[in-house]
């Protein structure tokens, strides 16, 4: 299949690429400055693809002044309007056979247990952009364009994201719970992640919201445990929120609170994961971070 990406120079987009290439399909990057030319020249990029995966955002792990929130919901809305308009522009000619856009596990309430038939969603600033990229690709269902969005949680990788930077200061032994430690873990392995996106590209009934989660969330006193025992280091410290607070401010809410999450669509669909639990996926991780 011919596949469109935008986001493609990130932690994700570059794993998931990567995988795409390798089981043969064509990929068209979508750069930020496909982005800023006229609307006319986006829809002329995707004009033949067959998939559409919009992963365009910038990090929120930031300090959150007014600049940077801005730029957090730009980032995610105004690139998801612009590839929704090129679509639609392009949809006389040709139609994707799916569009498939990212979201955050963010959007729902820190308590109670979510899967995607969960209305609980919460009204912060995270979750209020959350809504707002998700309703952009409001126009496609008037084209009847399969459409899938993916609320994604925290992402397991060897070659970047959060967790992969956290290795080096547990093997100093440094590592520490954040807080409580209480606080929900819902994490999807990286390779998971690529199989899932796949499953979806495949799957000509899979379509509408999917939490793109792993089966068995933890909590952040669980994952720095079995991070530090793998590592065979002590994990006595715990960063504390006002820390946190003073150096993130506002976003420091993105460490010291989580959701639980199911990937409920998923599992019903048949999808089976290779990494379904804290454990495997910590232990793969460290494997290669270890041996580099």
């Amino acid at each position: 299949m011919k596949i469109a990406i935008s986001g493609s120079t990130g932690f994700i987009g570059k794993q998931l690429t990567g995988y795409l290439l390798q089981h043969g399909h064509e990929i068209t990057v979508i750069s930020r400055n496909d982005f800023t030319a006229t609307n006319n020249q986006l829809a002329k990029l995707i004009i033949s693809a067959d998939v559409i995966l919009n992963l365009a955002g910038s990090s929120v792990l930031c300090r959150w002044n007014q600049q940077n929130k801005q730029q957090i919901l730009s980032s995610r809305v105004d690139t998801t309007r612009l590839l929704v308009d090129a679509v639609c522009k392009n949809s006389t000619v040709h139609l994707p056979e799916i569009f498939i856009n990212a979201s955050a596990i963010g959007i729902y309430q820190e308590s109670g247990i979510h899967d995607e038939l969960s209305t609980a969603l919460n009204t912060d600033f995270l979750a209020a952009v959350c809504k707002a990229w998700e309703n952009e690709t409001a126009p496609l269902k008037q084209l009847n364009l399969r459409t899938c969005i993916v609320r994604t949680g925290i992402v397991i990788g060897t070659t970047g994201g959060s967790i992969a930077k956290m290795v080096p200061l547990f093997k100093l032994g440094l590592g520490g719970k954040i807080g409580s430690g209480k606080q929900s873990f819902s994490f999807i392995h990286i390779g998971d992640y690529c199989r899932a996106i796949l499953h979806l590209i495949e799957n000509s009934q899979s379509s509408g919201i999917y939490n793109l989660v792993g089966p068995e969330p933890t909590t952040n006193e669980s994952f720095t445990k079995i991070l530090a025992g793998y590592l065979h280091r002590p994990a006595f410290f715990t960063v504390p929120e006002f820390a946190l607070r003073l150096f993130y401010g506002q976003a420091a809410e993105l460490l010291t609170k989580g959701v639980n999450v199911r990937p409920a669509r998923l599992l019903n669909e048949g999808f089976q994961f290779d990494y379904p639990d804290i454990s495997s996926a910590l232990l793969e991780l460290v494997q290669i971070k270890l041996s580099n």
